[in-house]
């Protein structure tokens, strides 16, 4: 079994000469894909693999409704391989299938036309429209596929290596079965054979090999339509013409012709359109057995029989290119038919007769009879028609018809009169100028940015002057040009992937791609209208934004459009859109803070819809750095931790703790919070404590009394935290390591901060700096929140400055020095500091302690 990383191959699809098609999930995305695999057998000949990576990079390039989209491609191992859209219609017909219904035949046929013309566009030739070749989707809509032997609309039509003609018999123009150059109405004739076998349900020429088929198409009258169809000839006339000039010169005109016809069906103007296939098919059997099919090269067409739904496409074996030369391209043949649209009538006559012969020697012994009696046929001309074809030549030449393929112009009628003449120096000469001129040409071509003309023209002047330093050049030029083309095209395709995707923005977003294609290539109308398109998706998230309140994302996209397109029509509208949202939202947030206040005011400070938090938040979410709002939760904040010390004093601790938290998430940074935090630790202590402590004895009570009693001793005597197990504090820890809940313990060790500072204010008055010092740490460490702690710290540092003041008027700088640095740590922005160290350096020698 096949693997292909990636892929996960479900069924097959359809097998071909080249490759199998399989239905694949592509596992990234999750998404049926038509994974089409080339055979490992035909890698012994690379030019398989250019062509498989040439269709994948064509189709790659064309995105369009009506083309099958290319997903991926890539080689695994000895598997070269290409995911493409998946279209579960298959074919627009079957091998055995009856005639399609009008409506749909047209429908199909507009919608593939919109494809060839869009291909012409982009400057290719499908070369093998037939009806494997249009699959349809779940909708019904056509699309065209297999762009594997598709080339570029000015180059000439390609041969395998073996010299057969590529492209399908059956569904080959003239021009192409005859291995001349192609455009555009090449595909045309060919969506004309598909119509026309939609519509009768088989082909116009059927025989038994290509050259056969190839010479059909060139010398049979274009097909009838069945009497019941016969409104429809008009139409396959104008794409089956056997001359280029004679059909529709684009896929957009005759999609137009088609569009009037579905419109007439549709007003019931066209009526009897409707008959079934089957009636159709009648139709065809009754015309065939009443008119005999011309013959042609051995050949003959073969009448419907058996079954009526035969529809006789089996390709038939591919006949060599100079076969097809020979019978139907020799040069006296191509003479006759330049002659006869200008001569008198007996010369057409003798051209008429000069064709038969020509074609007659081809048919019967190939190119070389047409070469062994050039001569005789070369003398049955008269000089004054080689004349009369130089005449005409010089004529194209100075109306600037310098090449074609309907005979009319320089390059065709100068060849054409050195067929007759191969040493006229007017006709060498005249070729030489038409060379020169499509140089210039492509010149002008090039200054345009018209890479398809200027290509065209090149080639035509490099087959004429046999290249040159002048032609390298121009074909340099070109060959720049089309790689910034094939870089606007590829940027283009990623843009638009970008922009399905909905990445809009960014370096990989679809407006800077498309940005980056419009500067590669700046008259590129499919990159501008990329960026209008993103523009346009850009200010739907903006009113999108809108209409959910959301003015931060509403106000970037519109600062995004303004970027990328400055003029853009609707900004004005967008912009008095944000500020009419603006205004209105400024006065609701200012609503909604005097409620938030009022509420804060009056208690309802958090919890349900409408209390001061909720107000408060909802403000902040629309407008992030309001002050008021954030300065309304820190309020909500502390209110919550005044509750959370009620329920702490209650020992209630699961409540305190869910107050902290609220209050924790508003404002974390709350010195009451931390303090608060301690609190509500040291409850959880000595609930944990009570609950696994005995119950006590009456020993237990009466060393509890003595704790207190040595605990009150040691506070009235300074001794607040040392020494270790005979301070207050210890004292006070283990009597209610005892009685858990003894209040008198419990009002000890609330009172100990206070008497810290009432020994703080004694000592610094006396002098006693240290001893402050120590007494200022106590209270830091049991009330970090006290707000006096600001106001100490402060005295004490400036008495530190006042003794380091008077150490050195006493010149002892080591004190002086000491007394500094505890200023320093207690106050590090003390404006005296910096006078008081400049006196302390200005002390010559420091003085003995």
């Amino acid at each position: 079994m096949i693997e292909i990383p990636g892929y996960r191959l479900l069924r097959q699809l359809g097998r071909g000469g080249m490759a199998t098609v399989y239905l694949a999930v592509q596992e990234s995305v999750d998404r049926e894909v038509a994974l089409k695999i080339m055979s490992p057998a035909l890698l012994v000949d690379p030019n398989f693999g250019e062509r498989f990576l040439r269709e994948a990079k064509i189709a790659a390039r064309l995105h369009h409704r009506h083309v099958v989209g290319v997903h991926d491609v890539g080689r695994c191992g000895d598997y070269h391989y290409m995911a493409m859209e998946y279209l579960a219609g298959g074919p627009v017909l079957s091998k055995n299938g009856p005639p399609r219904p009008v409506s749909f035949a047209l429908r199909v046929t507009r919608e593939i036309a919109g494809a060839i013309n869009y291909a012409q566009q982009k400057g290719f030739i499908h070369r093998d429209i037939k009806p494997d070749n249009i699959l349809l989707r779940d909708d019904g809509s056509a699309a065209l596929t297999d762009f594997g032997i598709a080339r570029a609309n000015d180059s000439a039509t390609r041969m395998t290596r073996t010299g057969a003609v590529v492209g399908t018999p059956h569904y080959m123009s003239p021009e192409q079965a005859r291995g001349k150059q192609l455009d555009g109405r090449a595909d045309l004739y060919s969506l004309g054979v598909v119509l026309y076998e939609m519509l009768v349900g088989r082909v116009p020429y059927h025989a038994e090999d290509s050259l056969a088929v190839g010479i059909m198409h060139i010398t049979q009258p274009v097909p009838k339509l069945p009497e019941s169809l016969a409104v429809l000839q008009p139409l396959v006339d104008g794409l089956l013409a056997k001359e280029p000039h004679d059909r529709f010169q684009s896929g957009n005109d005759a999609a137009i012709a088609i569009a009037r016809y579905e419109k007439a069906i549709a007003n019931g103007e066209l009526p009897g359109l409707d008959a079934a296939p089957e009636r159709i098919v009648e139709d065809v059997r009754s015309a065939e057995t009443r008119v005999s099919p011309l013959p042609a090269a051995d050949a003959s067409p073969r009448p419907l029989s058996g079954d009526a739904h035969a529809r006789h496409r089996s390709d038939p074996s591919m006949g060599r290119l100079d076969q097809i030369l020979a019978a139907t391209d020799d040069h006296i043949m191509r003479a006759s038919r330049v002659s006869q649209r200008a001569v008198k009538p007996a010369r057409r006559r003798i051209g008429s007769r000069i064709a038969l012969v020509a074609l007659l020697l081809a048919l019967a012994g190939g190119g070389f009879m047409a070469w062994k009696h050039q001569d005789r046929l070369r003398a049955m001309l008269p000089n004054t028609e080689l004349n009369d074809i130089l005449a005409r030549a010089q004529k194209a030449l100075d109306a600037g018809n310098l090449d074609g393929s309907e005979g009319s112009s320089a390059r065709e009628l100068f060849q054409v009169a050195r067929s007759l003449d191969q040493d006229n120096d007017i006709a060498r000469r005249g070729m030489r100028e038409v060379g020169e001129k499509l140089l210039a040409r492509a010149h002008d071509a090039l200054k345009r940015n018209d890479a398809g003309l200027a290509r065209q023209s090149a080639a035509a002047a490099r087959e004429l002057l046999g290249g040159g330093a002048a032609v390298e050049d121009i074909e340099k030029s070109i060959a720049a040009l089309d790689a910034r083309g094939t870089e606007a095209e590829t940027l283009l395709g990623k843009a638009q992937a970008a922009f399905d995707a909905g990445r809009l923005l960014g370096d990989d977003g679809a407006v800077a791609l498309y940005q980056r294609a419009l500067a590669s290539d700046t008259g590129n109308s499919l990159a501008r209208a990329g960026i209008s398109r993103s523009v346009d998706a850009l200010a739907e998230q903006a009113k999108a934004a809108f209409a959910v309140a959301d003015l931060a994302t509403a106000a970037t996209r519109i600062e995004d459009i303004a970027r990328i397109l400055p003029g853009y029509p609707s900004l004005p509208d967008l912009r008095a859109e944000l500020g009419k949202q603006r205004d209105a939202a400024a006065a609701a947030i200012e609503s909604d803070l005097a409620q938030a206040e009022a509420q804060l005011r009056a208690g309802r400070i958090a919890g349900a819809a409408g209390s001061a938090q909720s107000l408060f938040e909802s403000v902040l979410q629309r407008d992030a750095g309001n002050a008021r709002a954030k300065a309304g939760l820190r309020r909500v904040a502390q209110a919550l931790i005044v509750q959370a010390r009620a329920a702490l004093e209650d020992s209630n601790a699961g409540t305190a703790e869910r107050l902290l938290k609220q209050a924790q998430a508003m404002a974390g940074d709350l010195p009451e919070l931390r303090a608060a935090n301690v609190d509500l630790r040291e409850l959880r202590e000595r609930l944990a404590i009570a609950a696994e402590r005995p119950v006590a004895t009456a020993a237990d009570l009466e060393r509890v009394r003595n704790l207190i009693s040595e605990a009150d001793a040691a506070s009235a005597a300074g001794r607040l935290i040392n020494p270790p197990g005979n301070s207050a504090y210890d004292k006070y820890r283990a009597a209610l390591a005892i009685d858990g809940e003894n209040k008198a313990a419990l009002a000890g060790l609330a009172a100990i901060p206070v008497r810290a500072r009432a020994i703080f204010d004694e000592q610094l008055a006396e002098g006693g700096l240290n001893r402050a010092l120590g007494m200022l740490e106590v209270v830091r460490q049991f009330a970090p929140a006290d707000p006096s702690l600001s106001s100490m710290s402060e005295r004490l540092a400036n008495a530190f400055l006042d003794l380091a003041d008077t150490r050195i008027g006493e010149k002892l700088p080591a004190d002086a020095e000491r007394a500094l640095q505890s200023a320093r740590k207690l106050s590090p922005a003390n404006p005296r500091l910096s006078p008081i160290e400049t006196r302390l350096r200005g002390l010559a020698t420091p003085a003995a302690g």
